[in-house]
Parts: structure tokens; C-alpha cells; sequence
């Protein structure tokens, strides 16, 4: 009888501490939407940052390889003094968008928040950290192991909790908008269920009516580095529909065009934003894993905001109003090529192998693709340009009746710059830089050959050079 007792005691007990496991931390609700209000780019004080120099820093996927080259181009954009509108000035002060994707999230994230201390903190603060070994040893301790064994707990919100606690200092959205300056920064995971990629700004958190400025940065960090397989989705509460938002109008006319196949890239982006507000069954939680699944390269936001006149920080509307004359993006890319011996040998690849191929062989594709979109988009606004100014010098020449009056592109110029390990000269340097592991901890001396080399690469990027030489 007594063991009977104990033994339905142990259950209970066992049973309490069940429903005690972890759960994710929720994002709060919007009370109200309001346009004017949230981390947004038009609430952002310019300063004295320019928007006839607009730049757009874009930070690729890479664990702390992607961090650490990042960094050591925030470091290079420092250090470049220019004479911008009669005044002698940083480079980096004229930085206006830094989109990121995953390891190099957290650079991004730490340099809107910290600024210039950046240069003082971040380094010890997490690119020299073992941080994948604390990560282990805090999935490894029982304590812990109960916390995990909730079904809406997985290691990514454990991953977040000590983002928060040892490299945010519990920061939030909320220090960002009070701080109100450029440049804006954007981080970006993938939404699992759309595959398509999720920002953390509040034009997206809109569409949830939840309010970011209560989301911390630690968990948009670990989003956006929670690469499948090692780390878990993390869950965030859709609110859709409780807060007096309407979707724009260039959404129920995009949906339109859909019959006649016309804008099929704007045709998908309203029907992405619809899930979240319009879907059935309704999407009452939504799941977010690395970024880079979408796009390694923190480029599709930009893209669509040069591209667009609907994205929430367009730069296309901004050029058409004259206030934009230079555009470059500096594109981060810590891709890398590691040698594999897999194709030596017969044997079935191992499920690790597998996995790991199949997360990051189409992520390779998806940067090229990126990329040839934006040289294409540019390319093609240089041509329009072009040819109407072309149209109206012909015309002008038969008489003024014949004078056109065609609206025609800005004049801009851009400048595309990459950093990449493709672009190093030597082939036994490139090599080794290419097989540099993904992973969220390096040695010492490695963080810092990839920083110099960060700006090594920028410094010598002939795009780069020749915004340089473009400035007054």
C-alpha cells in the first residue's frame, strides 16, 4: 500500500512538473495600428546622414565567420573619411539600411543598438566567444532539460534567452525607436510554413498586430540564425485582425493582376502578406527559422524596396523625388566552398552530410539569383533612362511642337560592391578562407584574419573605389 502511495505521489509530481515545462515567449499584442508609430525607417531622425548618399549594407549567413568579416567591414567604413556636403566625415555615418541574415545578425543588431561602442564591446563581447560551446553546455544541463521538454520550447528560445542575458543586456525594439537614428536595421529570418522571408521591422510585425517595440533583439537574432536541424523554429503569436489594421491598396490590385499574369513578383508579395491576415485555416502561430532559407544574403528586402514603390522604406520612390543621386550597396558574402570527399567513395552519404547539403547547397543558388536581380534592376533603370532621354533629344531636334514630355528615371548612380572570399587573389589564401567552418565559435586568430580581411576586400573592390572617386 505504501509503495502504491509513493509510487502515485512520484506521478503526480512528475505530472505537475510537466505542465511546468518551458514555453516561448510571446510577442505582445498592437493595441492600435498606427502608421506613424513603431520601428519604422520614416521615423528615423536622418541626423546628419544624407539621403543624396544613400548606402545599404547587406550581411550574409555564416555563423561567426559572417559575423566577424562583417564586422571587420563596419570597421573599414569607419575608418574611410570623406568630404560629404562641406563637412569631413565617416563613411559609416552615412550608412542608412543594414539588412542582415543570421550570424551576420548579430553585428547588424548590435551596432543599432551600441553604435559607435560597438567598436569597444563587440569584439569580446561575441565574435572571440565559445559561444556553440555554452550553447551545449546549457542544453546539456538538467536543469534545463526540463524547460526543453515542453512542446513550445525548443533550444533556439534557449539559444535567445542567453543572447539576451550575455550579448543584448535585455535590450528591445523599443531602445532602437528611442534612439530614432539610421542606420535602419533590418534582421531577417524565413518564415517555415511560406518560405519566404520574414523582416523584423514593424511594417511586418504589422500583419500580426503585434507590437515589435516589446520583442527583443535577442530573439530576431536567434530567428535569424536558427539554422534547421541544430536549432529549433521559433514560434511567434499572430494577433491578425484586433487591431484596426487594412492591408494597402496596392494589395487587393496586385491580387487582381494575378488573372492576367501581369507583376507576378509584386502578385506574390500581396499574397505572402494576405497569409498572415486573410488565411484559412487561420495561421494563429507563426514559425521562424534561419533567414537564410529565403536568402543568404539580406538582399530580397532591399531589392524590393529599389525596385518598388510599395515597399514601407522604398528608395525607388525616394530617387523619383530627386533626393536620392548615389546608391551603393555593399554586399557582405561569407559563402564558402568547404572540399568534400564525398564523391570518392561509393558509400551512401551519412544523414548529417545530407542535411547539411541540402540546407545550404540551394542557399548558394539563391544568393547568385539575388544578385543578378539587382545588377539586372540597375542595369535596366540606366536604360530607361537612357533611351528617354534619347526619345526626347530626337524629338526636340524636329522643332519644340515636337518637345516630349516623358517622365524619365532619376539620374543615379550606383555602385555595387561585394566582399567575398572568391575575389581574394591568392589561391592557397582563398582556399583556406573557403573552408572555414560555419559555426558560432572560431579561434582567436581566425576572427581576426577574417576581420582584416573584411577590409581588406572592400578596400580593393573597384565598385567601392570608384564611389570613392565619385565624391566630390
Amino acid at each position: 500500500m505504501l509503495s502504491k502511495l509513493i509510487t502515485r505521489q512520484a506521478l503526480l509530481a512528475f505530472i505537475f512538473l510537466l505542465s511546468a515545462c518551458g514555453s516561448f515567449q510571446k510577442n505582445p499584442p498592437l493595441a492600435s495600428y498606427d502608421a506613424n508609430a513603431g520601428y519604422r525607417f520614416a521615423q528615423l531622425d536622418q541626423g546628419s546622414n544624407s539621403d543624396e548618399l544613400f548606402i545599404i549594407l547587406a550581411f550574409s549567413g555564416g555563423g561567426t565567420r559572417a559575423a566577424a568579416l562583417s564586422y571587420g567591414v563596419l570597421e573599414a567604413l569607419r575608418e574611410t573619411r570623406i568630404r560629404w556636403q562641406g563637412r569631413e566625415v565617416s563613411l559609416l555615418s552615412e550608412v542608412d539600411v543594414i539588412s542582415s541574415i543570421s550570424g551576420g545578425s548579430f553585428p547588424a543588431a548590435y551596432y543599432g543598438l551600441r553604435g559607435a561602442k560597438t567598436f569597444d564591446e563587440f569584439p569580446e563581447r561575441f565574435l572571440y566567444r565559445p559561444i556553440e560551446t555554452e550553447l551545449m553546455k546549457l542544453a546539456l544541463t538538467p536543469t534545463n532539460w526540463l524547460t526543453l521538454a515542453g512542446s513550445t520550447f525548443g533550444r533556439s528560445d534557449l539559444a535567445a534567452a542567453y543572447y539576451d542575458r550575455e550579448i543584448f543586456n535585455g535590450a528591445t525594439y523599443q531602445q532602437l525607436i528611442a534612439k530614432r537614428e539610421r542606420p535602419f536595421v533590418i534582421l531577417n529570418s524565413t518564415d517555415m510554413t511560406l518560405g519566404t522571408q520574414f523582416s523584423f521591422i514593424q511594417d511586418q510585425f504589422d500583419l500580426l498586430c503585434s507590437d515589435l517595440a516589446g520583442v527583443p533583439l535577442s530573439r530576431a537574432a536567434a530567428a535569424s540564425s536558427a539554422f534547421p536541424g541544430g536549432l529549433t523554429p521559433l514560434t511567434f503569436a499572430n494577433y491578425s485582425g484586433s487591431c484596426t489594421y487594412q492591408q494597402p491598396a496596392w494589395v487587393a490590385m496586385a491580387v487582381e493582376e494575378h488573372q492576367s499574369r501581369e507583376n507576378a513578383r509584386r502578385t506574390a508579395r500581396a499574397e505572402q502578406r494576405l497569409s498572415y491576415t486573410d488565411s484559412s485555416p487561420r495561421r494563429d502561430f507563426i514559425h521562424l527559422i534561419d533567414g537564410g532559407v529565403a536568402d543568404n544574403l539580406g538582399l530580397r528586402e532591399p531589392l524590393t524596396a529599389l525596385t518598388s514603390v510599395n515597399n514601407s522604406w522604398s528608395v525607388l520612390r525616394m530617387m523619383n523625388q530627386g533626393k536620392v543621386k548615389k546608391v551603393a550597396v555593399i554586399v557582405v558574402n561569407a559563402a564558402t566552398d568547404p572540399i568534400s570527399h564525398r564523391d570518392q567513395t561509393p558509400s551512401v552519404p551519412g544523414l548529417i552530410d545530407t542535411i547539411s547539403t541540402a540546407a545550404t547547397v540551394p542557399l548558394d543558388n539563391f544568393t547568385f539569383d539575388t544578385l543578378e536581380l539587382l545588377r539586372a534592376d540597375a542595369e535596366r533603370n540606366k536604360k530607361d533612362a537612357l533611351a528617354i532621354a534619347g526619345c526626347k533629344r530626337l524629338a526636340a531636334a524636329k522643332g519644340e511642337q515636337c518637345t516630349l514630355d516623358i517622365p524619365a528615371p532619376q539620374k543615379i548612380d550606383f555602385f555595387q560592391i561585394e566582399v567575398a572570399f572568391d575575389y581574394i587573389q591568392n589561391k592557397e589564401e582563398r582556399k583556406w578562407y573557403k573552408n572555414l567552418p560555419t559555426t558560432l565559435e572560431l579561434p582567436r586568430e581566425t576572427v581576426d584574419k577574417l576581420r582584416a580581411m573584411g577590409k581588406k576586400l572592400l578596400n580593393e573592390d573597384p565598385q567601392f573605389k570608384n564611389l570613392l572617386e565619385s565624391i566630390p
